[in-house]
């Protein structure tokens, strides 16, 4: 169940990060090889910052990786950008079920207006043949294209921070 989220960029985190998007690559993307992943690693880790999050046995069971951009159509890192692009969530097998994305994201999208209030969107994909998360976004966010991804077609998905937000802290608490 989850517990608490760890936000950050150092290299401990992104150890941590890079061993947990190894690991569970598959929810990425199905067909990702240990090449390619070791290659999407590399080219993030120079940019990106994470959020990491822990069970009760201080097990991590979900991460994500995102950094700021200056235009919705471009993945660009740039440090003034007022987008936030995610480029990647995973969550544990074991914990799909539970509200560890929803929690896990308000953490993340609340600290993001903390650190930084002038961001003002969030912009996300998701594989076009994932029904699950292609019926979850729209909860909450606008559909804006399809887009060619690493592995097909993704959709591509934004939401300002502020509605993000407000959808999100509607949750109830975590325990």
């Amino acid at each position: 169940m989850y517990q608490y989220s760890i936000f950050g960029n150092s290299d401990e985190l992104g150890a941590q990060f890079s061993s947990f998007f190894i690991r569970h690559r598959e929810q990425f993307s199905k067909d990702m090889v240990l090449d390619e992943a070791l290659i999407h690693l590399l080219y993030c880790m120079q940019y990106m910052s994470l959020i990491l999050s822990y069970n009760e046995y201080d097990e991590l069971i979900a991460a994500m990786n995102y950094w700021t951009v200056a235009d919705i159509d471009d993945s660009t890192y740039d440090p003034n950008g007022q987008i936030v692009r995610i480029s990647s969530a995973l969550i544990a097998p074991h914990e799909r079920s539970s509200r560890v994305f929803m929690h896990g994201f308000r953490d993340w999208s609340n600290y993001i207006y903390e650190q930084n209030p002038s961001i003002h969107t969030v912009v996300f994909t998701a594989r076009a043949d994932n029904e699950y998360l292609n019926r979850l976004y729209p909860q909450f966010a606008t559909f804006t294209k399809m887009v060619d991804g690493l592995h097909g077609l993704e959709r591509q998905y934004k939401v300002s921070l502020l509605d993000l937000r407000a959808f999100l802290n509607r949750l109830k608490p975590k325990n």
